[in-house]
């Protein structure tokens, strides 16, 4: 009750003092940030696990997406089965108390196991936005319900913060309440550092477009104060949408296309982003031309691609048969097949040395990337050419106490036990009293569990727990009763009667649409 009240006195704050809260501690070291899409577990759309996740030279993951109601601007997660049932190797679902499990657990695990990774929430994406779900941003009400909720998910499920995609702003009043959602979101996450005691901020980043349609209506300096990151989309340059081949990701001009990654950086910092807050985005997948003569010329077709037209997952390419190109002046590259006549714009792991390079060069904040699920592993691998070439990487720390949350596991860290507060926290004055980091006492007890009034009907139950009926159809109970849900989900296999993840296959991962980001 008493979180309760400080969520609503930070929104009536907000609402009386509108000032700019600005950022006041940042990394400590480049930043290499990678999306991680929740559709990526199903069999067709990735395959590819949170366990799958090369943690090696992350330092953050921007889980995604979670959905807004465009009416009320309430969020929330969208996928429950992919962020909260989904069972992997080592989840035990009979344990006692109400637990987390699904991608968000194991994005839990990635925290404690790996300090310097930051695991944030990404919010929106292509998709969502196009459908009007950002329209709650004119909204005085609909903002402040958006970041009652996004403080809570925050303690619920142990996220170190929040990214919003929003593609993109239509209006100066949509600009315009873009701006002030980050002030108000900003002042609730510094609100709540201090309420926890906690020594790091909460993160605050967004997803921007590289042309004149992504930024025109932009509040960038009431942003540049609240954010963490500026996170550039710094792709889909060219696409089905041209009449001529182009690099997708060029940093430079070209002399083909109007678009480059350097002109849209010298809009941002020239209306007022700071530089070592900019991050530059690099794709993990290839645009394809086919019946074309070269770069810069007519083509007819885009290929089939990995899951949608045109696009392929660069854990594919390049083709047999084909040349690669690399061009240090653009700092871009594709590959080309005289014989099929096709040619496909994606980075090589040398342009992206040279693009980490450029960060380094031009003092900006670090690399990001989407999504994970079609990178390479070992030394052909984007994100890993990305750390190599950039060095020393953010090693500030994650958050681990959330006594706050609504499931016990994510309270006492996995049965690690709660976390104090950091010692570089600010004074205690400033923080909770000692009794709202959870003593033991405060964990679940017992009759947190279901009580036996929910055990009864087809089979002794728990609420919520999912079990095998056979190998292809799986039951969930539901007010005491097994109740059928049909086939096993894509991508699970029953091990042990429970349904879990299928360990990761030697097939190819599947990229969902680059333009859902």
């Amino acid at each position: 009750m008493a979180y309760l009240s400080f969520v609503r006195l930070s929104l009536m704050a907000m609402q009386q003092n509108p000032e700019v809260h600005q950022l006041s501690r940042r990394a400590n070291g480049k930043v290499n940030i990678a999306y991680y899409v929740n559709w990526a577990i199903y069999e067709g759309l990735g395959f590819f696990m949170p366990t799958d996740i090369v943690t090696d030279g992350l330092t953050h993951i921007l889980y995604s997406f979670a959905d807004i109601d465009p009416a009320s601007g309430h969020l929330f997660l969208s996928d429950e089965w992919a962020d909260e049932q989904i069972t992997f190797d080592g989840d035990n679902t009979s344990e006692a108390g109400n637990n987390l499990y699904g991608c968000l657990k194991q994005m839990y695990k990635i925290k404690l196991a790996n300090r310097n990774i930051k695991v944030l929430l990404s919010v929106g994406g292509y998709t969502w936005s196009q459908d009007g779900h950002f329209a709650f941003v004119t909204n005085d009400g609909a903002r402040a319900q958006f970041v009652k909720d996004a403080v809570q998910l925050i303690e619920d499920y142990g996220f170190d913060g929040i990214d919003l995609d929003f593609e993109y702003p239509a209006s100066t009043a949509e600009g315009s309440g873009y701006g002030k959602l980050f002030s108000e979101l900003r002042t609730a996450f510094d609100n709540l550092q201090k309420q926890k005691g906690d020594a790091e901020p909460y993160q605050l980043t967004v997803a921007i477009g590289a042309g004149e349609a992504g930024y025109q209506y932009l509040d960038v300096p009431t942003m540049d104060a609240a954010l963490s990151y500026w996170n550039l989309m710094a792709y889909d340059y060219a696409g089905s949408w041209l009449d001529f081949t182009a690099n997708q990701a060029n940093v430079n001009p070209d002399g083909i296309n109007s678009v480059s990654t350097a002109q849209a950086l010298d809009h941002y910092f020239g209306t007022g982003a700071t530089k070592d807050k900019m991050v530059l985005g690099i794709p993990l997948y290839g645009r394809g031309f086919e019946n074309t003569d070269g770069l810069g010329k007519s083509y007819s077709g885009v290929g089939a691609g990995t899951t949608q037209e045109g696009v392929w997952s660069y854990e594919n390419l390049p083709f047999a048969g084909a040349q690669i190109f690399e061009d240090s002046k653009s700092i871009s590259s594709y590959s080309y097949d005289s014989a099929k006549r096709e040619l496909i714009s994606y980075d090589t792991p040398n342009i992206v040395k040279q693009k980490a390079q450029y960060v380094i060069d031009q003092g900006l904040a670090g690399t990001m990337f989407w999504e994970l699920s079609t990178d390479k592993v070992g030394a052909d691998s984007l994100v890993a050419a990305a750390k190599s070439a950039i060095g020393g990487l953010d090693t500030t720390q994650n958050h681990i106490n959330f006594p706050n949350s609504k499931w016990d596991n994510i309270k006492n860290n996995l049965g690690q036990g709660a976390a104090p507060p950091a010692t570089t926290a600010p004074p205690a004055t400033t923080a909770p009293p000692a009794t709202t980091a959870p003593p033991a006492t405060t964990a679940p007890p017992a009759t947190t569990a279901p009580p036996a009034t929910t055990t009864a009907g087809n089979g002794a139950c728990t609420e919520g727990a999912i079990r095998c009926d056979s190998e292809s159809t799986w039951s969930m109970c539901g007010s005491g009763y097994w109740q059928n849900m049909g086939s096993v989900p894509g991508g699970m296999v029953c091990r042990d009667g429970q349904i879990v993840a299928a360990r990761k296959r030697d097939v190819h991962h599947r990229s969902w649409a680059s333009r859902q980001h």
